[in-house]
């Protein structure tokens, strides 16, 4: 099988899976479980294909074509992901809402996982107890080097301890995408040297408040790590939305109005993609004919273009599977 082929690729994965489907779909159990089930299946099937990328493209010359290999075996596995789940038990707004954006998210990060530059690469998120006492330290240095009385910083210090009570002990400074830049051995890196938390919206709606306040919170902390000089590059955090929803531009504003996040919205984002990471998005889906609802098998298809959100007053096709 060619793992360039899109037509190869998906016929391979419906031949594969046809049989199984077939099977749970006849099982009395819940439809969660037929999900789950098949899922695993879907799993089993995409990882082996991407050992024989692994096999195939070993050298290091080949990488842009592993790259695109990646990305496209996975875009033709969320095809095929989709058409299974809505065999087994027909998508709602809500559910396609929710594996939509999972979909879209971790299709994009294969870009990361098979980059074309090798002046990515990712790190793990700091652990948010050693960032509180890092920061909550330096600002007792900092205090201490005023030369203010003893007395006086400890009452400030126990003070600005229990501001940080507030937040409690378990904030989440994970992210979807977290990669550093690096200069290659060239030192031709065009963009700058730091460290990226990107977190990946399928849309962004009237319903984000939560994660607006969440958002800004996970921020906040890293621009203090930074204030600090408390890592070794500059953190920058990106917001990457796919579409936005009606009523959702004010908290946009608000994220882009903290300086905190830089929001990208739609084909800025590819392009982001693109700058940090050597795979051109936008152009690959555009060799390949990577159109979701053409790709789609026609029951699937038509399913999606009669269903309308109840919200948006949209197809399923328009608000949920359009991501380019």
């Amino acid at each position: 099988m060619n793992l360039l082929n899109k037509i190869e690729i998906l016929d391979f994965m419906r031949k594969s899976v046809a049989p199984s489907l077939s099977a749970i779909k006849k099982k009395n159990i819940r439809n969660q479980e037929k999900t789950k089930e098949m899922n695993q299946i879907l799993d089993v099937l995409r990882n082996s294909l991407f050992e024989e990328i692994d096999m195939y493209y070993n050298n290091e010359v080949h990488y842009p074509n592993k790259t695109a290999a990646a990305f496209l075996v996975y875009y033709c596995w969320v095809i095929v992901s989709l058409e299974c789940r809505n065999t087994l038990w027909n998508y709602e707004s809500m559910d396609l809402s929710r594996r939509s954006g999972e979909l879209w998210e971790s299709l994009l990060k294969q870009c990361w996982s098979y980059p074309v530059f090798n002046t990515v690469k990712r790190f793990i998120a700091p652990d948010f107890m050693d960032v509180a006492e890092g920061i909550k330290s330096a600002f007792n240095n900092k205090l201490h080097n005023k030369q203010i009385e003893a007395n006086i910083v400890r009452e400030i210090s126990t003070e600005y301890s229990t501001m940080w009570s507030i937040l409690g002990d378990s904030i989440n400074l994970n992210s979807d995408e977290l990669f550093e830049t690096t200069f290659n051995e060239h030192g031709n890196l065009e963009v700058s040297d730091k460290k990226y938390i990107i977190d990946f919206k399928g849309s962004y709606g009237s319903n984000e408040k939560g994660n607006k306040e969440r958002l800004l919170t996970v921020a906040r902390i890293y621009n203090l790590l930074n204030k600090y000089n408390l890592t070794d590059k500059e953190f920058n955090c990106i917001l990457a939305v796919r579409t936005v929803e009606a009523g959702g531009h004010n908290y946009l504003r608000q994220l882009e109005s903290s300086k905190l996040w830089s929001v990208l919205r739609g084909n800025e984002v590819y392009e982001m993609i693109f700058e940090f990471t050597g795979f051109d998005i936008l152009s690959f889906v555009k060799e390949k004919d990577l159109q979701i609802m053409k790709d789609l098998n026609e029951e699937t298809a038509e399913y999606m273009k009669s269903k309308i959100t109840s919200k948006q007053n949209k197809t399923f096709a328009d608000h949920y599977l359009t991501w380019w």
